[in-house]
């Protein structure tokens, strides 16, 4: 057997090279396609490690929680301990050469526990007060990175799709300029459907440069919450968004009146000031404690040599404190915090009408939001539709290119809207249950299973 070529060393190389090449560069698009994109509940994780705003706010809590700590320790036994050594040394007047001296040291353990103090029992109830806005001061946060999180994901989404029908809407219209120059060229038609074309072909390559821009500045947004430049994203899959349950905004508002994180914590704030109030009018009461002491104490030398042994000076007894009069310090204290009281309680109402507000509010944007959904859905039909017949009829020569360009556009941007308004009924749900007080991760989890488990089409650069 004869073969028709023989397969030297150096190509037998040489082929193995491309090869290899061939395998790494299929093993490289491999990676790429399947690399997955991110969901919102991977992006709320990052968000929880690396957001510094969230992060300051559980330091406040660690931080307030101590006063309960401090105000404790005013109840709890005092002890102290002091020492002291000192050199005393006597002259006569009249001759300084005559002197003596002698040696003095000392040493006491006082023990103090108080035993009626009305004021610090009340400091210590404010200070529980006080560390339980704390924790409402960080689930607030919490529930604001929710927010923020969801925000910057949905309005990253947003953008992706608008530079998308975009860059669509520019194919279109490529290929519509495409058509007017044949027709104009086989005499069918004017030269002004090709300047249409290119005049609307310009503007759309204008609107694409600021949709990209815009799409980098969320991506941003998005990067300084979660500490890393910011991945694909898992886009929205689902055309059928939840309504509000229940659906009665009476429902609603009545729990946003009571249990609206800012109605609550403007609920503690005249708690804890109502409690500072009575702990200032208990400074006039009295005080008993009681006084442990033990000490010892030298005086060598000063009254002659001191022979005798040291001796133990032990003490215990009550001690029972009266306030007469501290300049009117304590009376103006209780004028300060009444009116404090009042201006809290002014501040509780408006914190629940705020939330009732905001209800309402939010409420009425998803509801609006889906009826608007479903008509710009029917509406991106008609258009599609409309589209369709004009092209038809501008091959037959019923129609012009101009009507052709304006019903792309109208598409076009019913597409761009239909998208917003479903981003922002989503947000406008999870800002409706935050108004509420019910705001958790459960929600978010609700909204990541409308997502696409698997990366869409990122826009052309």
């Amino acid at each position: 057997m004869v073969l028709p070529f023989l397969i030297s060393s150096s190509n037998m190389a040489l082929a193995s090279r491309r090869i290899r090449i061939w395998l790494t560069t299929l093993t490289l698009g491999l990676v790429s396609n399947t690399a997955s994109s991110a969901d919102l509940l991977e992006i709320w994780n990052l968000a929880l490690q690396n957001d510094p705003v969230y992060a300051a706010a559980r330091s406040a809590t660690v931080a307030d929680s101590e006063w309960v700590n401090q105000a404790r320790a005013s109840l709890l036994p005092h002890i102290s301990a002091t020492a002291g050594l000192s050199n005393a040394n006597e002259r006569q007047a009249g001759n300084l050469q005559h002197y003596r001296s002698s040696n003095i040291n000392q040493w006491a353990v006082v023990l103090r526990q108080p035993i009626i103090n009305l004021s610090a029992y009340k400091l210590y109830e404010r200070s529980q007060q006080q560390a339980g806005m704390a924790v409402i001061a960080e689930e607030q946060a919490r529930q604001d990175l929710m927010l923020r999180v969801s925000q910057a994901y949905f309005d990253v989404l947003a953008e992706q799709d608008s530079l998308r029908s975009l860059q669509a809407q520019q194919r279109a219209v490529s290929h519509q300029l495409q058509a007017a120059q044949r027709s104009f060229e086989l005499g069918g038609a004017t030269i002004t459907d090709a300047h249409e074309a290119r005049a609307r072909l310009d503007l759309l390559q204008a609107n694409i440069v600021v949709a990209e821009n815009a799409l980098q500045t969320q991506r941003q947004r998005l990067q300084a919450i979660i500490a890393q430049p910011a991945p694909a994203l898992n886009p929205l899959q689902s055309t059928q968004l939840p309504a509000p349950v229940p659906a009665q905004v009476d429902v609603w508002t009545a729990q946003a009146a009571s249990s609206n994180l800012n109605v609550l914590h403007s609920d503690l704030a005249v708690q804890a000031t109502q409690s500072l109030l009575d702990a200032n009018k208990r400074e006039h009461s009295p005080t008993l404690s009681i006084q442990a002491r033990s000490g010892s104490a030298s005086n060598m030398g000063i009254y002659g040599p001191n022979t005798s042994p040291r001796l133990m000076d032990n003490s215990i007894g009550l001690e029972l404190e009266i306030p007469l009069y501290s300049g009117g310090e304590i009376s103006s204290r209780v004028r300060e915090q009444s009116s404090r009281l009042q201006q809290y309680q002014y501040e509780r109402e408006n914190a629940r009408r705020l939330a009732i507000e905001a209800t309402q509010r939010y409420f009425g944007g998803v509801s609006s939001g889906l009826l608007q959904i479903n008509a710009l859905a029917a509406a991106e039909k008609s258009s599609q539709a409309a589209l369709d017949a004009n092209e038809l009829a501008y091959e037959v020569g019923v129609r012009i290119n101009i009507d052709v360009l304006n019903a792309q556009q109208q598409l076009y941007e019913t597409q761009r809207a239909l998208s917003k308004a479903r981003y922002d009924t989503l947000v406008n749900s999870l800002r409706l249950k935050e108004a509420a007080g019910s705001l958790s991760v459960d929600d978010l989890s609700a909204l990541n299973q409308l997502l696409s488990p698997t990366p869409s089409a990122q826009p052309q650069p």
